[in-house]
């Protein structure tokens, strides 16, 4: 079943509608969180709070807020139009390499609005351009996309002109003069056929008036709410702002049916109007659409997904706000074929709930007006005037989490066998690659996305001390360990050990790399301290340094430091960098690595012998060791050229002073006729994989001609 989820996800995932719609609300996240907060401060039915920032800050502090309001959801379908018809043309972009600007196609997206809206005619309410035009505005900035898409691929429409010095701005900006004038123009006279042909003047209010007609045939009250609740969250589901596409219906059913009861109560008699918006803001939106508090506290409790849980943690205080568009669109609730069953049917088994609720005279009528960003039990209790309010919401929340608890283990489930899935694609461009990243995590595919998923991860157990360090012994002829290679070990929670260049890799993209490395670092030489003080003076430890590491202005004084800190020999310490490091020459590593040898500290070449030019800069490096490529190593038994390079470096090695080390011996045969070739230095699979400490001190304290069985400090 899961594997089942997985794909439906997968396909419903890769819809460009779809995901140009999620994507382009994904986008206003930061200004939907800045007018809800605002319309949260300036609503708050506190009496204390409203006297106290009268007195501090006079009338001026609700002109602001009531700015900021108008500075966001009062231009919500403009912002709607912009960041819609942007993610639509992008991703196509992306998708079918088309050479178009996704930034002109939000501005002719936006004139395509405007121009159909009326903007000009007596009478357009400038609301229209607030959340009541937001339906309007998805439509016009898909089709206008897909229109100015269309045109843009006629060659004959497309101004060819090449400015100087290859701006490609203005060449975007000419070779569609065309397509945007023409796509304007469609909505003009769209909108001219509508006002003198149909006689509808106000594309906005026509839809307003279609949504009512559907919701007043529907005679039942109780019918009518479940409707509307239905609806929203199916609208949610798609990517769609459901409470703002709605909002012409609350404003003309259920806003006034809170004014009925409260002009009820003003004559003293008993309200009669048990769905009004306050009810659906106050009982079932606990958090937002879809009652996604519960979900939130239903992850608390039983989810085990990293992730989840962080993201759960960052959106918690924000949904005691009701403001959950950071859990819906970052868990993801939307397309979500596993969170559809509870997002659709948890909001309607609340409603039905409180209703009967309401009804048989166990909660009261709603009677105030409160704000929907009012946080749970204050607005249970301000809306009723009762404490039975807020123990209805107490009830509802917890009937809202219990029903969200199995589909947060199934979707924990589906989710990682999906991002599994999307790991061996990382792993398969990445070697692809030949072990490079090449801007892994700004990328906006499935690769993207797990490689910030795993980034993220990295981060935080390096931070929580969950990373580990292996050790595979390095041996002599007669077996005597002489050294041991640290090398890290990631153990994720979800996928088990990763690929340690792929770790590596990610750790240097994301800036995470002077962190683990002196991490790292530090640990190996605090293992090495531990080894010297059980008697084993005379062992290496080799810790391998990449390219970013290297040239870090702070590395040379953080190893003398950690050197320092535990009490262990400088030559006790090997660092271990590329062939193609070395052969890179520049200044910076050239001065690094003399830095690194006045520290006393060894150095030695790792994968020495792959392709390139390197025996001449042997000279320009005082090495220590030179560690064989594997591919020599492996193919020593059946090519003579293997053999007769390994002799050569060996017996330059004798001429220079240094050692050489065969890495990647897996076998008998392949250690002898490496003494016969005079290499004495090995570490492989034949003595050891890569092992914990306390098995590295297992393996080798028993039997070592190097160890010195009476503990001394080094210094």
């Amino acid at each position: 079943m899961i594997k089942s989820f997985a794909v439906l996800d997968e396909k419903l995932g890769n819809r460009l509608l779809l995901i140009a719609v999620r994507r382009g609300l994904i986008y206003l996240i930061p200004l939907l969180l800045l007018g809800s907060f605002a319309l949260f401060f300036l609503s708050l039915p506190l009496s204390f709070y409203q006297d106290a920032m009268d007195k501090i800050m006079g009338d001026h502090w609700r002109f602001v807020l009531v700015s900021m309001h108008d500075g966001t959801f009062n231009i919500m379908a403009l912002l709607m139009v912009l960041s819609v018809s942007y993610s639509y043309v992008a991703e196509y972009r992306d998708r079918h390499g088309d050479n178009v600007s996704p930034i002109i196609a939000a501005l002719v997206s936006l004139g395509s609005f405007i121009a159909i809206s009326g903007f000009s005619k007596a009478g357009f309410s400038i609301a229209n351009f607030g959340v009541f035009g937001v339906f309007v505005a998805i439509i016009v900035a898909v089709v206008s996309s897909k229109l100015f898409l269309k045109l843009s691929s006629f060659k004959f429409l497309r101004i060819k002109a090449f400015s100087d010095g290859a701006n490609s701005t203005y060449d975007y900006a000419v070779t569609s003069i065309y397509p945007a004038m023409l796509t304007i123009i469609f909505f003009a006279l769209i909108k001219q056929i509508l006002t003198v042909m149909l006689d509808i003047s106000d594309i906005q209010n026509l839809i307003s008036n279609l949504l009512y007609n559907g919701f007043s045939k529907v005679k039942s009250p109780f019918w009518s709410g479940i409707l509307f609740i239905f609806l929203i969250h199916i609208l949610w589901l798609f990517g769609m702002h459901g409470s703002h596409i709605l909002e012409p219906v609350a404003q003309k059913i259920f806003v006034p049916a809170l004014t009925a009861n409260q002009t009820l109560i003003g004559l003293g008699q008993v309200p009669t109007e048990i769905f009004t918006k306050t009810f659906f803001d106050t009982f079932v939106l606990l958090g937002g659409c879809g009652a996604t508090l519960c979900l939130i506290i239903a992850v608390f409790i039983v989810g085990r997904h990293r992730n989840q849980l962080r993201l759960s943690k960052l959106s918690f205080i924000l949904a005691l706000f009701n403001i959950n568009e950071l859990i819906v669109f970052g868990m993801p609730i939307v397309l979500n074929p596993i969170y559809m069953i509870p997002f659709l049917c948890i909001p309607v088994i609340l409603t039905v709930f409180t209703y009967l609720a309401v009804y048989y005279g166990l909660v009261p009528y709603t009677i105030n007006l409160v704000e929907w960003t009012t946080p749970i039990f204050l607005s249970g209790y301000a809306s009723t005037q009762s404490i039975n309010g807020s123990l209805m919401q107490l009830f509802n929340l917890v009937v809202g989490t219990i029903c969200y608890m199995p589909f947060v283990r199934l979707a924990e489930g589906v989710s990682k066998a999906r991002m599994g899935q999307n790991l061996q694609k990382v792993y398969t461009l990445f070697n692809e690659q030949n072990r490079v990243m090449s801007n892994f995590t700004t990328r906006y595919d499935d690769v993207g996305n797990i490689a910030r998923f795993l980034t993220a991860d990295l981060e935080d157990d390096l931070q929580n001390k969950r990373i580990s360090l292996f050790y595979q012994p390095q041996v002599d002829y007669e077996g005597n360990v002489f050294g041991a290679e640290a090398l890290l070990r990631w153990k994720h929670n979800s996928y088990g050990y990763i690929y340690p260049p792929l770790a590596i890799a990610l750790a240097e993209e994301s800036g995470l790399m002077d962190k683990l490395g002196y991490w790292i670092l530090e640990t190996a030489c605090s293992d090495l301290e531990r080894m010297n003080k059980m008697g084993i003076q005379e062992i290496t430890v080799s810790v391998n340094v990449s390219a970013v590491q290297l040239e870090s202005d702070s590395f040379i004084a953080n190893l003398e430091e950690i050197i320092k800190k535990h009490h262990v020999k400088p030559g006790s310490i090997q660092i271990e960098i590329t062939e193609q490091l070395a052969l890179a020459n520049n200044r910076k590593t050239i001065e690094q690595m003399i830095a690194i040898k006045n520290l006393g500290v060894k150095i030695a070449m790792d994968d020495f012998g792959m392709g390139h030019s390197s025996l001449m800069y042997l000279k320009e490096y005082d090495f220590d060791t030179i560690k064989l490529d594997g591919s020599l190593v492996h193919e020593i038994l059946t090519n003579n050229n293997c053999r007769n390079i390994i002799s050569s470096i060996v017996l330059l090695g004798k001429s220079l002073n240094y050692t050489v080390l065969a890495e990647y011996v897996e076998n008998e045969e392949q250690k002898l006729v490496l003494h016969e070739l005079g290499c004495e230095k090995y570490q492989g699979y034949l003595f050891s994989e890569a092992i914990p400490y306390e098995e590295l001190i297992k393996y080798i304290f028993p039997k070592n001609r190097y160890l010195d069985y009476s503990p001394k400090t080094p210094f």
